[in-house]
């Protein structure tokens, strides 16, 4: 069971770490204030849904963490108290897709990288359709966020903001328009740096 006191203490504990040892800059819109949103990254280092989670001060984020990471009792239930559940990476996974529509209908925040898996080059991955296909199933609007680089130490990384986007995806929505969907929210991740740089 999630734990949202345990999420507290820890999300004040790794704040207060990142703080000494990386510079994180935050530009442009806030997180919703309620009702339910899918937060949309893209994924360089594991430190990116620690970014993605401590901009939200009021709201908890859950998110999707690839299955590897309960491979243990002690990792599954640190993973359980903060809020996260598994997704079976290059699988169909039903019941994580279930769990992510069934934290949204209850107004929930849902961090899901669109990609799948990060990227270790400089060349963007492709989308999968997971978040499309979860906003249509939904009509959870979906906030586009770009981190700039790889987290290291004493180098700062930038973390773009979008404001959220009705992607007008219903549950009659085709497997083309999904795909095209993702496609287009792909971009407008990667294009968030400039559009707040002219700002």
């Amino acid at each position: 069971m999630e734990d949202k006191y345990f999420r507290r203490f820890c999300r004040g504990i790794v704040r207060f770490i990142v703080h000494i040892l990386y510079r994180v800059e935050y530009v442009g819109e806030k997180y919703p204030s309620q009702g339910p949103c899918i937060l949309c990254p893209n994924h360089l280092s594991v430190l990116d849904i620690v970014y993605v989670l401590l901009y939200s001060r009021t709201r908890w984020v859950y998110f999707m963490a690839k299955s590897e990471l309960y491979k243990t009792k002690l990792s599954t239930w640190f993973m359980n108290k903060m809020g996260a559940f598994p997704i079976r990476r290059g699988h169909s996974d039903v019941r994580s897709i279930l769990k992510a529509i069934s934290l949204l209908q209850n107004g929930e925040m849902v961090c899901i990288f669109p990609q799948g898996t990060r990227q270790k080059t400089n060349e963007k991955l492709p989308p999968r359709r997971g978040v499309a296909m979860i906003a249509a199933m939904t009509g959870a609007p979906v906030v586009p966020i770009f981190i700039s680089r790889k987290a290291k130490a004493t180098k700062k990384t930038t973390v773009f903001i979008g404001k959220p986007i009705d992607t007008q995806l219903t549950r009659k929505s085709t497997k083309e328009e999904i795909a095209a969907k993702s496609l287009e929210l792909m971009d407008l991740i990667y294009d968030l740096s400039e559009v707040y740089h002219k700002q």
